[in-house]
């Protein structure tokens, strides 16, 4: 479980400290006084102090230095405070596993990669990162964890519209977005195999490219 309080005593300590660019770090804490630090560091002694900060801190018992090295100058810091700030806003959002995410920011342009655990946690992550101020635009190559089953999606249209026009239809995954092409007898029967695929566990968006002989 997150340790707010934790976090806020750590934040602190590393902002008070004049050798440590805080803005351009990311503090997750969870239950026991497990720390980690994510981000960039322009140096190692930067990095040697940020960790010192933080294991000086009382309640922390380990500090897990995930600090990535930053190229110097202007716009490789203000990245780097991008990236920041995105991780610190999935941090503080709770409900995304922000240790499996991974930011890039180059001008004002934001990467998403990693994993999330569901299908709308995907998209939770591109909005709680556009709200970042400094965020221009998003790529979101989140992959996630738990994936809709072309099998079940089949299944499901078959019971709608019968094997026979299932078998006339393509299925196919992206990202939990069920594509299904190919033909079927009647507009009916398009509607109802799309009503079906759209049911299917973890299904968060069907395309229709379905074509009525």
């Amino acid at each position: 479980m997150f340790d707010q309080a934790l976090q806020r005593r750590i934040v602190a300590a590393l902002d008070a400290n004049p050798r440590v660019d805080d803005d351009e770090i990311a503090v997750e804490c969870v239950d026991g006084g497990h720390v980690v630090l994510r981000g960039r560091a322009e140096s190692p002694s930067k990095s040697t102090q940020a960790v010192r900060t933080a294991s000086g801190v009382p309640g922390v018992r380990t500090v897990d230095d995930q600090l990535s090295p930053r190229r110097r100058g202007a716009s490789h810091r203000a990245d780097a405070r991008t990236e920041a700030a995105v991780l610190n806003a999935f941090i503080a959002d709770g409900a995304l596993p922000a240790e499996t995410m991974h930011v890039h920011a180059s001008d004002g342009t934001v990467t998403l990669s990693g994993r999330v655990d569901f299908p709308d946690q995907r998209e939770e992550a591109e909005e709680v990162a556009m709200a970042v101020p400094a965020v221009a635009e998003i790529r979101n190559h989140l992959s996630v964890w738990i994936r809709a089953s072309v099998n079940e999606v089949t299944e499901r249209v078959t019971d709608a519209i019968g094997e026979e026009g299932a078998d006339q239809l393509t299925v196919s995954t992206h990202h939990n977005v069920v594509t299904l092409s190919g033909t079927v007898r009647s507009a009916v029967d398009r509607d109802a195999a799309v009503a079906a695929a759209a049911s299917a566990d973890w299904v968060v968006d069907v395309e229709d490219r379905i074509q009525v002989a």
